[in-house]
C-alpha cells in the first residue's frame, strides 16, 4: 500500500493539507509531536528534533491498506523508505 511523504518548511501547510486528505477518508500522520519525534544532541553540540526511528519504523511497516500520509521535516527522514514525496514549498492559501 502506496505511502506518502509530505514535507517542507514550518508553516508551508502540511497540516492543513493532512487535514484535507483526512476528510477524503485517507490515513494521515503528523510526526511533529512527541509520539513520533524526540530531540537529540548532535555530535556539534546542538539539538535536532528527529523522527523516532523505531515508532516510524513500525508505522511505515504495519500499513497494510489505503494510502497513508506521513507529514515532517526531519533530518533523519531521508533514512525511511517511502513511495512517493510531496514537498510543499509555500503556505497553502
Amino acid at each position: 500500500m502506496p505511502t506518502i511523504l509530505v514535507t517542507g518548511m514550518s508553516g508551508t501547510g502540511k497540516t492543513t493539507a493532512l487535514e484535507k486528505l483526512a476528510e477524503r477518508g485517507h490515513r494521515t500522520v503528523d510526526t511533529d509531536s512527541d509520539e513520533w519525534s524526540h530531540w537529540v544532541r548532535l555530535p556539534d553540540g546542538s539539538d535536532d528534533w528527529v523522527w523516532r526511528e523505531d515508532a516510524i519504523k513500525e508505522l511505515l511497516t504495519g500499513h497494510r491498506e489505503g494510502k497513508l500520509f506521513v507529514a515532517g521535516c526531519k533530518s533523519n527522514q531521508g533514512i525511511f523508505y517511502l513511495d512517493e514525496v510531496v514537498r510543499q514549498l509555500e503556505r497553502l492559501a
